[in-house]
């Protein structure tokens, strides 16, 4: 699954354009080693725009293509069938083959999307707040309305913070709890006030709830595996006034 320890790609995508991409590979320097793709940090614009283009070239899609939202923690899905730039969301769904879709995250999950038949794909930023406040629920109802069964969806969830290193207080999890009882699954207790929440495993039961069957979870984890990605947690755990974020990409 590795690809020289640069990008990672799903089992169940055959024959698709994609990749969930490390932090190694890229020109960027100091906290922002090395590929950084966050237009958002603090880094040089050029690295970033160098970084990207590093991207493309191994995927092998025009820089030019690449569409990625200005994410900011929403449950708002966006269907697009042109390169379009300044889009306020954290789902696209493409419905070109002339679009790369693409997702930045530093902890948070990506999530891409594709179609057996290649009628679309989509990327999906999913952080608890995407997750609770029904992210998810939204893409299905987008989904519904151009006719895509949900059968036919292929979902691939990447590399983010795992169950063993996402630590909460009692509060966060109550307000899961008290909107789905199911969710206290997901918590594991480690003091009187502090609980382990695996965010992997409740997006994968809430696809499953939404009908999806077709599920593929990476198992890394990016606050563990400090020499593979960038986390916004470890670096604030650290003390840092910044951080660098990975890119995931998917074409038709």
């Amino acid at each position: 699954m590795i690809k020289e320890k640069i990008y990672y790609t799903s089992p169940i995508f055959k024959n698709i354009t994609h990749g969930f991409f490390s932090k190694k590979g890229g020109v960027s320097t100091g906290i922002y080693d090395s590929l950084n793709c966050g237009k958002s940090s603090l880094d040089y614009e050029n690295n970033i725009i160098k970084n990207r283009k590093i991207v493309s070239n191994i995927l092998g899609f025009d820089a030019k293509s690449l569409v990625i939202g200005n994410q900011y923690h929403s449950n708002k899905v966006v269907v697009i069938n042109k390169c379009e730039n300044d889009l306020k969301c954290d789902a696209i769904i493409s419905l070109s083959k002339n679009i790369t879709v693409g997702v930045l995250t530093a902890d948070c999950c990506p999530v891409l999307v594709a179609h057996k038949e290649n009628l679309i794909v989509a990327s999906i930023h999913l952080g608890w707040k995407g997750l609770f406040n029904g992210i998810l629920d939204n893409f299905l109802f987008k989904t519904t309305k151009l006719n895509i069964k949900k059968s036919d969806l292929l979902f691939s969830l990447g590399p983010c913070i795992g169950k063993n290193s996402y630590e909460v207080d009692c509060n966060f999890k109550e307000n899961f709890v008290n909107k789905d009882q199911k969710s206290s699954h997901f918590f594991s207790q480690i003091n009187k006030n502090i609980y382990l929440f695996d965010l992997r495993g409740y997006a994968k039961l809430l696809l499953n709830r939404l009908g999806f069957s077709n599920i593929w979870c990476s198992d890394y984890d990016t606050y563990a595996q400090k020499k593979d990605f960038f986390s916004y947690r470890r670096s604030m755990h650290n003390n840092l006034n910044d951080y660098g974020r990975m890119i995931s990409v998917i074409k038709k």
